[in-house]
């Protein structure tokens, strides 16, 4: 998919004049988490591949905290030239559904590109008498509120997708937070609580090892790796939500010079080495780029939006 989208976007840009547009010759991409995350392995991977191209130097730069808010502050405050991009995710959205920030996550910044994403996978102990997600259901229909969803949280890609299962099932179900991945994956693992949303990545070894049982993915379509495994929507579950992470500019900045970085990012997305990688870390490249990912952040933007309110998530 990424390759294919690469091409037209070279097409667009050949047809559209903007050919010889250039970016800054120094790049600056603000990760908003800590170094060594799978955010800023992505930003460092694709800078490494841009730079090999011959496209503009690249520099990555951590500002973590405020649940993402200062980096990507530092991203809509600075200068519209294109020579401060940043890595985005789902908190992108969630925060600015939970408080009032200094941006808009639609209008202060240009898109360039949604990149990868990390398939949700909802799972329950390999032990568990939930063979099934309507087994899953047909229990918390009987039991409002017995039944527990431990994911990392709150104000998560994880606690919101635990939150639009519970509203799309109908079904009451108590979420219990966890503050990583790795100790949410682990309740489950050790029988601690019913059920788990979390990313596949984190969930694959335990799947493999027969540990965990999946009961549904929450992507569009079904898993490669789990093919025998539902969707949500196949099960009547009329949403579907995943980790994602994305690349946006400053607002205001030139459009000859977002169509230049959409290229850069967009060729390095596509190249086979590239892809190798994100392979190993189970990220799947999707490669959205410009008016097209600007639509998806404002549907994102609608569907998220709502559900979080209505959750009442805060961050604690």
């Amino acid at each position: 998919m990424a390759t294919r989208l690469a091409i037209s976007l070279l097409a667009q840009i050949a047809c559209s004049g903007f050919a010889t547009a250039q970016a800054p010759a120094t790049v600056k991409i603000i990760v908003p988490y800590a170094p060594g995350g799978s955010v800023d392995l992505l930003a460092r991977l694709l800078g490494d591949e841009v730079g090999k191209a011959g496209g503009p130097s690249i520099l990555v730069e951590d500002r973590p905290g405020a649940s993402t808010v200062i980096g990507t502050e530092a991203v809509a405050r600075a200068a519209p030239d294109g020579g401060t991009v940043g890595m985005v995710a789902n908190s992108f959205l969630i925060n600015a559904a939970i408080r009032k920030l200094s941006y808009d996550p639609i209008t202060s910044f240009e898109p360039i590109c949604y990149l990868v994403d990390s398939p949700q996978v909802m799972a329950v102990n390999a032990d568990s008498p939930y063979k099934t997600l309507d087994d899953l259901l047909a229990d918390a229909r009987k039991r409002p509120g017995a039944l527990t969803i431990g994911a990392l949280g709150p104000a998560t890609t994880q606690h919101v997708a635990a939150e639009m299962f519970k509203k799309y099932a109908g079904v009451e179900m108590t979420f219990v937070p966890y503050p990583g991945g790795a100790p949410a994956v682990n309740a489950i693992v050790g029988g601690q609580v019913a059920s788990t949303v979390a990313n596949y990545s984190e969930l694959q070894p335990f799947i493999v090892a027969g540990k965990l049982r999946a009961l549904a993915v929450m992507s569009t379509k079904r898993l490669p790796a789990l093919p025998d495994v539902p969707t949500v929507r196949e099960k009547g579950l009329n949403f579907d939500i995943t980790a994602w992470f994305a690349m946006v500019t400053t607002g205001k900045t030139p459009k000859p010079v977002v169509v230049a970085l959409i290229k850069y990012f967009s060729e390095a997305l596509a190249r086979p080495a590239t892809r190798d990688k994100l392979a190993q870390f189970q990220l799947t490249p999707v490669g959205l780029c410009g008016d097209e990912f600007g639509d998806f952040l404002r549907k994102q933007n609608e569907a998220i939006g709502p559900v979080v309110r209505a959750a009442g998530i805060k961050l604690e």
